[in-house]
C-alpha cells in the first residue's frame, strides 16, 4: 500500500487552502495519470487510512466522474471538492507547469461544457431555462429532472439511462424557475397543492422537439420532470434494438404473424416501447390498418392511428380497446396489460384474425404467463393466443473513440461471471465525444421465447415460470445473462453495466 501523505492533515487544520502549499508525493501523483486528471479536473492526494484514494475534484458529487476515476484506479474515491481553476492550478503545479500551458483554456472550457451546465446569477430565469432544455437536447438527455431543496434547486439530466448532477439553482430563483416551466407547459401557475401535467414543443437546429411536463409537490417546492421525445433523434428501425440476426429473425416472423399476442416484458425504462414503434414501423403499410392504445403517446407515427387513455373521460384501456375492434384494425398496439378485462379483451382479439402487441411488467419472459393466468386469465386462453413473448433490458454502450482494454478487472471476477480467467473485457475511459463518461448510447439485451407445443402444454398444466424457462432453453432460448455476457465479451458494454443488469435478472 502507499504510505498516506500528510495532506489530509493539512486540510483538516486550515482547510482546501492549505493544498497550495502541500507536496504530494510521485507515488501518489502515479495512481492518476496526467491526462485523466485534466479531463475529470481530479488531483490525487493521499490514500486515508480506510484505503481510499482522496481526490481534490471540482465535481464531487458527479456519479460518471466517480465511476471513471474508481474503474482507472481499482480504488474506492473520496472526493472532496474544490473550485474548479483551484484544482487546474494544483494539476499544473505537480504535474508539470509544461503540462498545463500545452492544455489551453478553450480546451479545458470545452470539457467542462461537456459535463456540466453553469449557473449564471446575471442571466435571466427565461435564459436559465432555456439554456438548461437545450442543453439536455443537444446531449442527448431522455429527462430533466429540477428538484427542489432547503438551500437550493438540484438540475440533473438522465443520460443514457443513468442521471447526472449538472447544476445548482440558488433557492431565491426556484419559484421564478416553476412558474418559467408551468407558463411554456401551458400550467395553472397558481396551483402548487396538487400534481399537474403540460407538454411544450420547441425547435431546435431546425427540428420540433415536443417536451413532456410533470409536476410534483414535495417538502420544499415543486420537483419538474421534463421527458424529452426528440423524434429527429428516434430511430425506429427494429435492425437498431440491439438484437442479434438470428433472433430477429424469429421475431419479425412472430409479428408477421396475421394473428396472435407478442408480449414485451422488463421494468419500467426497459426500452419496450422504443421496441414496440420499431414493430409498428416496420409493419406499417398503406393496406394495413394499424391502431394503438397508449398512455402516454411518446412519438406520433404517421400512419398509425394512436389513442391517448383518459380515465377522467373514461378512455381506459379496456374502453378503448373495445371501442378500436369496431374500427376495423388489423394490427392493435395495447400499451400494457394493467389488469384481467383488458388482458381478455386482447386475448379475445387476437382469437378473432387480429395481431396483438403489448407490454407486461415481469422479469423475464417465462413469467409472462403465469402473471396472464394471476390476472384471472384461463391457461387456455393464455396458450392459444400468446405466440411470443421477448423480455429485455438495456445496457450503455461503450464509447467507441475512447474504447481500451479493463486490465482492472481481475480473474476472480471473471470466473464468478462464469468466463474464463484470460478474456478480453473492454472499458471507456472517457473522452470529448462521450462527455467523458466512457459510454455512449445504450442497446438492448433480449429473451426471445417463441410459443412451441411443449410450451403450450406447460402453460395449460399452469407450469412454473421455472419449468417453462427450462422447456424454453432447451428448445434454444438464450437467457438475458447469456446475452448480457456475450455483450461484454463482444466489447459492446462494460463489466459495471453486465454486473449491474445481471444482480436484477439472475
Amino acid at each position: 500500500m502507499v504510505p498516506p501523505t500528510d495532506s489530509r492533515t493539512e486540510i483538516k487544520r486550515e482547510g482546501v487552502a492549505a493544498l497550495s502549499s502541500v507536496s504530494i508525493s510521485h507515488s501518489i501523483l502515479s495512481i492518476l495519470p496526467y491526462h485523466l486528471a485534466i479531463e475529470h479536473f481530479a488531483l490525487p492526494l493521499s490514500i486515508d487510512s480506510k484505503n481510499r484514494l482522496e481526490v481534490l475534484m471540482a465535481y464531487p458529487h458527479h456519479i460518471e466522474t466517480l465511476q471513471a476515476l474508481q474503474m482507472y484506479t481499482g480504488m474506492a474515491i473520496k472526493g472532496i471538492p474544490a473550485e474548479k481553476e483551484f484544482v487546474l492550478n494544483l494539476i499544473a503545479k505537480h504535474y508539470g507547469s509544461d503540462k498545463k500551458e500545452s492544455h489551453d483554456k478553450a480546451t479545458v472550457e470545452a470539457v467542462a461544457s461537456t459535463r456540466r451546465l453553469q449557473y449564471n446569477p446575471n442571466e435571466s430565469t427565461v435564459t436559465i431555462v432555456n439554456d438548461t432544455i437545450h442543453e439536455a437536447i443537444r446531449l442527448r438527455a431522455s429527462d430533466i429532472h429540477l428538484e427542489p431543496f432547503e438551500k437550493e434547486m438540484l438540475v440533473r439530466f438522465r443520460i443514457d439511462g443513468v442521471l447526472q448532477e449538472m447544476m445548482t439553482i440558488p433557492v431565491d430563483r426556484l419559484a421564478e424557475t416553476v412558474s418559467r416551466i408551468k407558463i411554456m407547459s401551458r400550467m395553472d401557475i397558481a396551483e402548487k397543492r396538487r400534481s399537474q401535467d403540460g407538454r411544450i414543443r420547441i425547435s431546435q437546429h431546425g427540428r420540433d422537439v415536443d417536451i413532456r411536463v410533470s409536476t410534483l409537490p414535495t417538502d420544499f417546492g415543486e420537483k419538474i420532470v421534463l421527458r424529452i421525445l426528440d423524434k429527429e433523434s428516434f430511430d425506429y428501425r427494429l435492425e437498431s434494438i440491439g438484437m442479434d440476426p438470428a433472433r430477429l429473425l424469429l421475431f419479425k416472423k412472430a409479428i408477421q404473424q396475421p394473428n396472435g399476442i407478442v408480449l414485451l416484458t422488463g421494468p419500467t425504462g426497459s426500452g419496450k416501447t422504443t421496441t414496440l414503434y420499431g414493430v409498428l414501423n416496420f409493419l406499417r403499410d398503406p393496406s394495413i390498418n394499424i391502431s394503438t392504445v397508449e398512455d402516454p403517446i411518446e412519438y406520433n407515427i404517421t400512419g398509425v392511428n394512436q389513442t391517448q387513455v383518459s380515465v377522467a373521460t373514461g378512455m381506459t384501456f379496456a374502453h378503448s380497446l373495445r371501442t378500436l375492434l369496431r374500427q376495423d384494425p388489423d394490427i392493435i398496439m395495447v400499451g400494457e396489460m394493467r389488469d384481467q378485462e383488458t388482458a381478455e379483451i386482447a386475448i379475445r382479439a387476437s382469437l378473432t384474425g387480429h395481431l396483438v402487441l403489448s407490454t407486461l411488467h415481469t422479469n423475464d419472459a417465462p413469467s409472462a404467463f403465469t402473471r396472464l393466468i394471476d390476472m384471472s386469465v384461463e391457461p387456455y386462453l393464455v396458450s392459444s393466443s400468446v405466440t411470443m413473448v421477448v423480455a429485455q433490458r438495456l445496457v450503455r454502450k461503450i464509447c467507441t473513440h475512447c474504447k481500451c482494454e479493463n486490465t482492472n478487472a481481475s480473474i476472480e471476477t471473471k470466473k464468478a461471471l462464469g468466463l474464463s480467467g484470460d478474456t478480453v473485457i473492454y472499458k471507456g475511459l472517457g473522452c470529448a465525444n462521450c462527455g467523458y463518461t466512457g459510454y455512449k448510447g445504450r442497446t438492448g439485451l433480449f429473451e426471445v421465447m417463441p410459443v412451441t407445443d411443449t410450451i403450450r402444454v406447460l402453460i395449460n398444466k399452469k407450469a412454473y415460470s421455472s419449468e417453462l424457462r427450462e422447456a424454453a432453453i432447451k428448445e434454444g432460448m438464450v437467457v438475458l445473462r447469456d446475452n448480457a455476457l456475450s455483450a461484454l465479451v463482444d466489447g459492446v458494454t462494460s463489466l459495471e453495466e453486465v454486473q449491474r443488469e445481471i444482480s436484477v435478472i439472475s
